[in-house]
């Protein structure tokens, strides 16, 4: 299935447009994880610019299947 993970904050949303293939919710989450530590380990400097942003992760039809905080979901 595909699934979409859009960044978002209570001003901004960074939508994901392209997805990413994944065979369960498990394997999402996953991802999701990675995708914030990448996120987050970028440049330490910036790691403060996210805080209190979310990642959300959708299906196809935009229904959101979870979501993680970013200040909380990697340490």
């Amino acid at each position: 299935m595909r699934l979409y993970f859009d960044l978002r904050s209570d001003q901004d949303t960074l939508p994901d447009v392209e997805g990413v293939e994944v065979v369960d919710l498990a394997q999402a989450r996953r991802v999701a994880l990675e995708m914030i530590q990448e996120i987050r380990q970028e440049d330490s400097s910036v790691a403060q610019e996210w805080s209190g942003w979310t990642l959300h992760v959708a299906d196809i039809a935009g229904r959101v299947l979870f979501t993680l905080d970013l200040d909380s979901a990697v340490h």
